[in-house]
């Protein structure tokens, strides 16, 4: 029984031609180990829908700056990688003689979600090298899904942004997130600012293809949309630059966000999802079940009420598993 219900109710991982999968509830977390990126899909209305491009998951990017050079993790020959596969998520481990990089995703929930829809990203770097180093990350979400009916972005202040825009975090610009349309019921939501989070010291709304040229600071002119004639038409992409810092030899720089569904009260920590959303309430109730069938076991007399009783909720709790 126990066997039983671990195989439904754990977080699924398929491990194939150089992907790792690893879901919970509604979202879906692809490493691509390869080319060191990653998507994430959301489970809207029984479909799968990528919530950035996932047809090229290189044009999405996660950027570190050691000294006076930028790293693309995974474009850099100087690093080795490792993959894992963790309880509550997934990692990349990159390592060169002088930085380590840790990108760790952990699976939670919106605030008003009752189950797994969203990622809380965290970016560590520690300076392996003997010398100071000034460190930093951004990150490059080439979106897409507000493209095609012109909408491209809504924030708490606005409900669609069509140009080249700065978003200053805070109230107004508390996330930003990429939408199918002004009314849309799900959309990529990426928070810049909120409990827990790490302000970006640049957010800008911009055409991929200038964000992806750019060198690490990028003002925004608002008098630009989403075009960057002649090959890249309609083509809005996010940028989220964290302040750097420098570190002494072993020091540890840390970011983290929080991308996912659309959630605007924001989404809770990972450690309250994991008590308080989806199968992990049903795998802690089926764990109980499976002892107390134990405890009756090992009495000499049994009340068949017990035994009907915990029959009908083992019945009940299997058919909520299967529903998932």
């Amino acid at each position: 029984m126990r066997t039983f219900a671990a195989a439904w109710l754990l977080t699924l991982v398929v491990a194939a031609a150089g992907t790792l999968e690893v879901e919970q509830g509604n979202v879906r977390l692809v490493l691509h180990e390869e080319s060191s990126r990653h998507s994430i899909y959301l489970r809207h209305e029984g479909e799968w829908i990528p919530l950035f491009l996932a047809e090229d998951p290189r044009t999405s990017v996660l950027e570190v700056l050691e000294n006076n050079r930028i790293h693309t993790m995974g474009d850099s020959g100087s690093f080795g990688l490792q993959v894992d596969e963790l309880p509550d998520g997934a990692r990349y481990v990159w390592t060169s003689p002088t930085l380590r990089v840790e990108q760790r995703f952990r699976f939670t929930r919106g605030v008003d979600s009752a189950e797994y829809d969203a990622i809380a990203m965290t970016v560590d770097v520690t300076n392996e090298g003997e010398a100071p180093s000034l460190v930093g990350v951004r990150v490059i979400y080439d979106t897409y899904l507000g493209e095609r009916a012109n909408v491209h972005f809504v924030t708490p202040a606005s409900s669609g942004i069509t140009r080249e825009t700065s978003l200053t975090p805070g109230p107004a610009n508390r996330y930003v997130a990429s939408v199918p349309s002004a009314d849309a019921t799900y959309g990529f939501q990426i928070m810049l600012d909120g409990a827990a989070v790490a302000p970006p010291e640049t957010a800008v709304v911009a055409n991929w293809k200038r964000l992806t040229d750019s060198t690490w600071d990028y003002e925004a002119n608002e008098s630009r949309n989403f075009n960057r004639l002649p090959y890249s038409i309609n083509d809005s992409a996010v940028l989220l630059a964290f302040g750097t810092e420098q570190l002494a030899s072993g020091g540890k720089y840390s970011v983290t966000t929080y991308v996912g569904d659309l959630a605007p009260q924001g989404y809770v920590s990972p450690d309250v999802a994991a008590g308080t959303t989806g199968a992990n309430l049903l795998l802690e109730r089926l764990r109980e079940v499976v002892d107390q069938i134990d405890a009756l076991i090992a009495r000499d007399e049994v009340d068949p009420a017990e035994v009907t009783a915990l029959q009908e909720e083992l019945r009940t709790l299997t058919e909520l598993v299967r529903g998932r």
